[in-house]
Parts: C-alpha cells; sequence; structure tokens
C-alpha cells in the first residue's frame, strides 16, 4: 500500500459455492486487507496462491492469515500463504487468527493447518464469537454466524477504517449488532433473493441484514451459479434501491482503496 493510503482491500476471488469452486467459474482466493501498515489475508481458499502473484499481492509482506472456518473454499491454501508470509518458515513471524476448527480441529472438521505451519508463526488464536485481539493498530473482534461449521466465525476489523466481513451463514436476528459502525460491510451472498439454501445467505438476506447494519458501502461477494451472468449485479441494484444504501458487487482482481487514486477507489461508490 502505498503512502498516504489508509485502506485497501483486493479481491483474489468471488466464488461461492461447490461447483462454482470446482470449475473456477470465479476465482476463489479470498481477499486481502491493508489498513493502518498491516496486512491480513482473509480466507485463502483454492488458489489464494496463484490469485496472489495474478494480481500483484506480495504475500511475504502479510501481517497476519484470517480464516473463518474450516470449509475447503475458506482455508484450502492457508499452509501454502503461511509459507509465503514466513518465507518458507524460515521466518517466524505473523499472526494467524481463526475458528477452532481450522486451528484445532472440532466435530467433523479436521485441523487445517498442520503443527510444522503453526510452529513458524509467532502468534496463534483461536477466536470464538465476540473474542477480540490487536494486531499493531488494528483491532480484530469476531462475531456469531449460523453455518455448517459450527465454529465459523465473522470479523470486524477496527482501525483508521471499519470493515466488516460477515463470513458464511444465513442472516439470524441480531447479527447486525456485531456489525454496528461498519463503514464497510462485505457479504457473502451466495444465491439470489427468490432461491434459499441452508445455512447460507442469499439476496433477500443480505439486503435485511444489510438496512440493519446501514454501511456507507456493501459488497457483495462469494456468488454460487445462480447469481452469475449479471444475477449478482442485478441483486445489488436492487437491495440498494430498497435499502439506500451503496452496493456493489466484486469482482475477481477488483481493488477497492480509499487511497490510492489509480484503482478502483472506494470514493467513486460512496
Amino acid at each position: 500500500m502505498e503512502k498516504g493510503d489508509d485502506m485497501k482491500i483486493t479481491f483474489l476471488g468471488t466464488a461461492g459455492g461447490r461447483f462454482v469452486v470446482l470449475n473456477q467459474l470465479r476465482a476463489s482466493g479470498g481477499w486481502v486487507l491493508e489498513m493502518d501498515r498491516e496486512m491480513f489475508h482473509v480466507d485463502p481458499g483454492p488458489g489464494a496462491l496463484i490469485r496472489a502473484k495474478e494480481y500483484g499481492v506480495k504475500l511475504k509482506k502479510l501481517t497476519g492469515v484470517v480464516v473463518s472456518h474450516a470449509h475447503p473454499d475458506h482455508c484450502t491454501d492457508v499452509n501454502m500463504v503461511i509459507e509465503a508470509m514466513t518465507e518458507g518458515t524460515r521466518k517466524k513471524r505473523g499472526v494467524l487468527v481463526g475458528s477452532e476448527s481450522v486451528i484445532r480441529g472440532k466435530g467433523d472438521f479436521i485441523q487445517v493447518v498442520s503443527p510444522y505451519h503453526l510452529k513458524a508463526l509467532e502468534r496463534v488464536i483461536i477466536m470464538k464469537p465476540g473474542s477480540k485481539i490487536k494486531v499493531g493498530k488494528v483491532e480484530i473482534k469476531t462475531t456469531k454466524t449460523k453455518h455448517g461449521d459450527p465454529s465459523c466465525v465473522g470479523f470486524v476489523f477496527s482501525g483508521s477504517k471499519v470493515i466488516g466481513y460477515a463470513g458464511d451463514g444465513e442472516y439470524f436476528k441480531g447479527q447486525e449488532d456485531y456489525f454496528r459502525g461498519c463503514e464497510y460491510l462485505i457479504v457473502n451472498c451466495l444465491r439470489p433473493r427468490t432461491k434459499t439454501w441452508p445455512e447460507h445467505m442469499n439476496a433477500a438476506m443480505a439486503e435485511i441484514f444489510i438496512s440493519k447494519v446501514r454501511p456507507k458501502l456493501a459488497i457483495l461477494q462469494h456468488f454460487g451459479m445462480l447469481m452469475l451472468r449479471g444475477v449478482a449485479e442485478r441483486e445489488a441494484k436492487i437491495i440498494q434501491k430498497n435499502t439506500g444504501v451503496k452496493t456493489i458487487t466484486a469482482k475477481d482482481g477488483m481493488v477497492l482503496g480509499s487511497g490510492n487514486k489509480e484503482q478502483t477507489g472506494l470514493k467513486k461508490f460512496i
């Protein structure tokens, strides 16, 4: 991030749902947040390493890796991203923030991060809903979700900006309370408003959620098959019209930066 930027988000993939991921109709590398001289890779799914190289993200500069849960589309490349951050595990550095299922394994989910890679990190923190930690000037809080991995969490990153990430899961009453005050809200929106899938958010749920949080900007991503071919963009327009909240769809490789005029700046949208 260039001097003078206070926040930048790079989407390394916007795929959701197994068939979009398996066929790589959208990339599935997660997203990267740069803020207040810290850099976090969030939910590094399949292809995270490749997409980082493609989009010019230097993973050796990461401060940490943040993983919401143990489903493969969110964590498959976590060990390789840790390797990149630690320069092949030669340097003990960086922080891993993740759900219990990712770091220790729980129930049907085996431990995702190997003991070898855990040893390469300076800090390893298992987060449950309501937990919070400080990494540099950035505070990370975890939120409750309603998802197939019961350990799944969402995140709120607070620094010079406040960015919310709902993680996976269907909307539930009170979810918005975790995200009050978020300026930017990233929502995993798997399906259109007329189609549901258990423990995942569709556009109708996203609309309720966004209307209650009321961020400056809502960003939809993590799209399943039914959201492709322009449907996601149409749903974003409907949500914006019904809520009055500026709502956009993320695209693979898209960069949102509050200070980088050469990229797709947030000021364009707000």
